[in-house]
């Protein structure tokens, strides 16, 4: 896999010394997404939990890493404002698990809709920068929204096909967070 290299003014919104920490996020996605699989039933009903905390613990990795490139990202505030969404949205739902048990497909489809599209503009910066395929951005972006819009249009459409649909887009992100950290551990010595 090719890596991409940013120069100290160019550099990504995303600060290659916590690489370990996407590698995390992704893998905890993977085996999310393994688990609601698995036992789609239960899952439904303790989704509000792991959905909440999946929420809060996405925007605490967000605010390190925003925080970590403030000085050297213009995407600051747009990273720390997602970061923040994540970290009330977190909270509320961990707070209040059967507002998450009624407005749960509804709050998914927007906390997705809003990741794909952090995605897309993720891989419009890697593509003004590079030559190089980002593809498999793209593709994380596209299969988010399209499940995002999914769960909006029929938010009712069943519980088992809701776990469906998150399992194989947590698969996605976790696929996704997996590959950035790899990238990022690769660029991180050639800063």
């Amino acid at each position: 896999m090719a890596t991409q290299v940013f120069t100290r003014t160019e550099q990504s919104s995303h600060n290659p010394k916590y690489w370990w920490l996407q590698i995390l996020l992704g893998i905890i996605f993977i085996f999310s997404a393994l688990w609601f699989l698995d036992t789609p039933i239960e899952t439904y009903l303790s989704l509000t939990f792991v959905f909440s905390f999946l929420m809060l613990f996405t925007g605490l990795v967000e605010v390190i890493n925003a925080l970590s490139i403030r000085k050297a990202s213009s995407k600051f505030s747009l990273k720390l404002t997602g970061a923040f969404i994540d970290l009330v949205f977190g909270l509320i739902l961990l707070l209040h698990e059967w507002i998450t048990l009624e407005l749960l497909p509804i709050l998914l489809g927007i906390w997705l809709i809003f990741r794909s599209f952090q995605l897309f503009f993720f891989y419009s910066e890697l593509k003004k920068r590079s030559n190089e395929s980002n593809w498999w951005t793209f593709v994380a972006a596209l299969f988010t929204l399209l499940f995002a819009i999914t769960i909006m249009v029929n938010p009712f459409f069943g519980e088992l096909t809701l776990i469906y649909t998150v399992s194989f887009s947590f698969f996605i992100m976790g696929l996704y967070r997996v590959t950035l950290g790899y990238t990022l551990y690769q660029t991180r010595n050639e800063l």
